[in-house]
């Protein structure tokens, strides 16, 4: 495993919910983050032999100024199916890139990185990276208990109202990364957009089988190219508690999670 460390820059703590700006640098009082970032071999590396030594080219960069982390290493190839890179970085929404020039491997993805907690992040290099697909990043902090609720992000059609049953799903691809402490979704554009406006909502597993569907009072952006959006939204024990005795398989507008029935 490899190790490095990095500088500190600004930023200010979000509130329950925020929308990120990523020109924001990472505030002199914050952490730093450590990193465990897992890459997923390409074809071409996994077939070298063990010894062989491979030079990579890692970047955690911002969307402005000079990255935090921009290191040109050289691994052995070793006997699994990834490496492990482990460095430390400040808070702030970043651009991953990996680069494996040599073999023509490569892998290109955003995350979010919260002070003081370590992040692990999945990448897998490719021959042919597929197009960088637009997405919207959506992460916060909450409790170990969240985890076991087996939290799912869900699109409803915009005319699902509170207390309604719920719906047919929309068709989405989204990825939830889990950490102790924080959670971390990305949402990526879908080759059939959903209508505007749609109904996002958080879908939590009960002991018995069935599932709350919690309205997420946030407006999903448009996805385009470019840097993308991000949005902070915090969990509590005491919003998760407050599902106990409510109704499942309707939608729930809790006034705890920012959401009102009216």
């Amino acid at each position: 495993m490899l190790s490095a460390g990095a500088q500190r820059g600004s930023r200010s703590t979000p509130t329950s919910m925020e929308r990120i700006d990523p020109a924001r640098r990472p505030g002199a009082m914050d952490g730093l983050a450590h990193i465990f970032l897992h890459v997923g071999l390409c074809g071409s590396v996994a077939r070298l032999p063990e010894s062989t030594a491979v030079p990579v080219h890692v970047v955690m960069a911002y969307a402005h100024g000079d990255p935090p982390y921009d290191k040109k290493l050289t691994i052995p190839r070793g006997d699994g199916t990834e490496w492990v890179i482990e460095f430390d970085v400040p808070r702030a929404e970043y651009h991953v890139t990996v680069d494996v020039p040599k073999y023509k491997c490569a892998s290109s993805s955003f995350a979010q990185v919260f002070a003081d907690q370590n992040r692990k992040i999945d990448v897998t290099l490719s021959e042919a990276p597929p197009p960088e697909l637009p997405v919207l990043l959506l992460d916060g902090t909450a409790p170990t208990s969240f985890l076991y609720l087996k939290p799912t992000y869900v699109l409803f059609e915009t005319g699902l109202k509170c207390d309604d049953p719920v719906t047919t799903q929309l068709p989405t691809h989204i990825d939830v990364d889990y950490d102790q402490g924080a959670y971390y979704m990305t949402m990526f554009a879908s080759p059939q957009p959903p209508p505007l406006a749609p109904v996002f909502a958080i879908r939590l597993r009960t002991p018995t089988g069935l599932a709350h569907y919690v309205r997420l009072p946030i407006k999903l952006p448009s996805l385009v190219g470019g840097w993308p959006s991000n949005i902070q939204f915090n969990i509590s024990e005491d919003m998760i508690d407050g599902l106990a005795t409510d109704k499942t398989g309707v939608l729930l507008c809790p006034k705890i999670w920012g959401t009102s029935a009216g």
